[in-house]
């Protein structure tokens, strides 16, 4: 068992890059990235100055664009970008442009509010030398000429910068192109309201599925059974975002017994947090807990129709242990092999739900840094995400070899 864990915890990582480096791709070919963001809110601001109306306006200087591509990454290849961005290749870290004057020669600022340093830049032949203004060494700084292609006759402009390791392996994502805020800090604003319905929802789907399934099984073809399997199916059929919008309007707005948007986390006591949760909750439930009780229903009856169950009645064994001891326990394997795919909606949740209620949670992040191009927060995201899929392939494999007994991860397998 050990050596399996072990085995398939070296595999992560590399499917993990695969699976982020895909992604990261996608960031950099998909059309409306943050740059064009960028640009429309800087036409935005321009027709705002100019009184509200509609006046045309031009691109934004090579420089300025120059700035952006350097300010989101896509300055550099594709491949050292990802690297820089898994933070196992030096990146920029702060950066500075700026432009020399006739003898070749620029003095900058760099650094925090308060600990700031001047470094004077020399030009040198082809490249740029950086010390501090006194001439001692320039704590790593590092300066090299940026020319433009179309300002050939402008002063030499150069680009001064820090090489730092900051990635994913430094807990650093980088900041969201919309706030401005580092990444970390929007995931755990949201994480705490994503766990909350998340953990309620995985438990309650669980914990009504198996006993109802149990009961389905063992009242098979009866009044309950048909009845159970016709709402069951029902509710199946019905979207989750659609059965939101339904109860939302009759039970919210209509008879207001409950709240129609928000979740303010830390102005609730318990028993509002709990008003609030189980319009949202009863939604993402619904789907979860309809198809794991015909899976419990369908396993038991299989099992209660096997060979070893008809020879364990024959040497008189009772019939709750049949049923509770030897035939739900092979039952429980498809769910079992499912339950670990499961810990990735205990992070993401469901952004359909989120968006209908106003919920704040890590779904409506998704889905507003998609509509946004927030590239950053995507990634973030897809990182939480991959992980939590690849560590719950090994605890739905946990899970089934606790419930199979056929199955033992040992070095022959």
């Amino acid at each position: 068992m050990r050596d399996y864990v072990l085995r398939r915890l070296l595999l992560i990582p590399l499917t993990f890059v695969g699976i982020t480096f895909v992604a990261f791709c996608f960031t950099r070919f998909v059309p409306g990235g943050p740059i064009e963001q960028a640009m429309a809110e800087r036409q935005q601001a321009e027709q705002k100055r100019g009184g509200g109306k509609a006046r045309p306006t031009g691109p934004a200087s090579p420089e300025e664009l120059d700035n952006l591509r350097r300010r989101y990454g896509f300055d550099k290849p594709l491949v050292e970008a990802y690297a820089i961005w898994l933070g196992v290749w030096p990146g920029p870290g702060a950066w500075q442009t700026g432009r020399l004057d006739a003898q070749g020669v620029a003095t900058v600022e760099v650094g925090a509010a308060g600990a700031t340093t001047r470094l004077t830049l020399r030009r040198n032949g082809d490249s740029i030398a950086v010390t501090t203004e006194s001439g001692g060494a320039a704590d790593g700084w590092r300066a090299e000429p940026a020319p433009l292609a179309d300002d050939p006759d402008k002063a030499p402009r150069f680009v001064a910068y820090r090489p730092s390791f900051s990635g994913l392996l430094q807990l650093d994502l980088g900041e969201s192109t919309e706030s401005g805020k580092p990444v970390w800090d929007e995931i755990k604003a949201r994480l705490p309201l994503s766990m909350w319905f998340g953990g309620w929802s995985l438990l309650l789907a669980y914990a009504i599925s198996i006993p109802l399934g149990v009961a389905k099984a063992l009242r098979r073809d009866g009044a309950f059974d048909r009845t159970s399997t016709l709402t069951l199916f029902i509710l199946y059929s019905v979207p989750s975002y659609v059965l939101a919008v339904v109860l939302l309007k009759y039970l919210g707005y209509e008879l207001h017994w409950f709240p129609t948007k928000g979740f303010a986390w830390d102005g609730l006591s318990w028993g509002a947090r709990f008003h609030h949760t189980l319009l949202p909750l009863g939604c993402m439930t619904v789907g979860a807990f309809t198809a794991l009780t015909l899976f419990t229903r369908n396993g038991l009856l299989e099992s209660l129709g096997s060979d070893y169950i008809r020879t364990a009645r024959a040497k008189g064994v009772s019939h709750p242990r049949i049923v509770f001891v030897h035939a739900l326990r092979n039952s429980l394997i498809p769910i079992a092999a499912t339950f670990g795919h499961n810990l990735g909606f205990f992070l993401t949740g469901s952004f359909l739900i989120e968006v209908t209620f106003n919920l704040p949670g890590m779904g409506l992040l998704g889905y507003d840094a998609l509509l946004h191009r927030n590239f950053p927060i995507f990634l973030g995201l897809l990182t939480l995400s991959s992980l939590a899929m690849l560590l719950g392939n090994i605890v739905s494999d946990l899970c089934v070899a606790a419930v199979d007994p056929r199955i033992r991860f040992d070095k022959a397998a």
